[in-house]
């Protein structure tokens, strides 16, 4: 079952990021609970496969009990810290950006322009703060030869 979920998540994720900017233009009312449902489904996911991924290795015998648990404990966490990074600049720079232009072309530009920029900056902060707790936690992180 997981595998299928592995093989189909970035496609339902797809599809529900662009259901929910449809709703942000098309119906706001219904924007808030699609939205909820896009963070749930993608998190849940996120969480659920990170400790897939580790609890095969440990399965194989590639890690011991303590090892995955801290390797899951180290995903995890960075994981936390994309999702946080990403959300913090997002949510500022939309803020920014949805004021200063909505002030000038209207609302409808401003909202717009808001979720641009913070999906722009929200993707810039995930793939920076990725980049840099993978070099950090691959010094940290259990691993061990494969068997030839």
């Amino acid at each position: 079952m997981l595998k299928s979920l592995q093989k189909r998540a970035p496609t339902i994720s797809i599809l529900l990021l662009v259901t929910l900017l449809a709703a942000l233009l098309f119906y706001p009312a219904s924007s808030q609970a699609l939205a909820t449902i896009v963070l749930v489904f993608g998190i849940g996911t996120a969480i659920v496969l990170t400790i897939y991924g580790n609890l095969e290795r440990h399965k194989k015998g590639d890690l011991t009990l303590s090892e995955f648990s801290r390797n899951t404990f180290l995903d995890l966490l960075g994981l936390a810290l994309t999702m946080g990074a990403a959300m913090w600049l997002g949510r500022l720079a939309g803020g920014f950006a949805g004021q200063a232009v909505g002030i000038k072309a209207g609302q409808g530009w401003g909202m717009a322009a808001g979720i641009a920029a913070g999906m722009i900056a929200g993707f810039g902060a995930a793939f920076l703060v990725g980049k840099f707790w993978g070099k950090v936690s691959s010094r940290i992180q259990a691993t061990r030869p494969s068997h030839f």
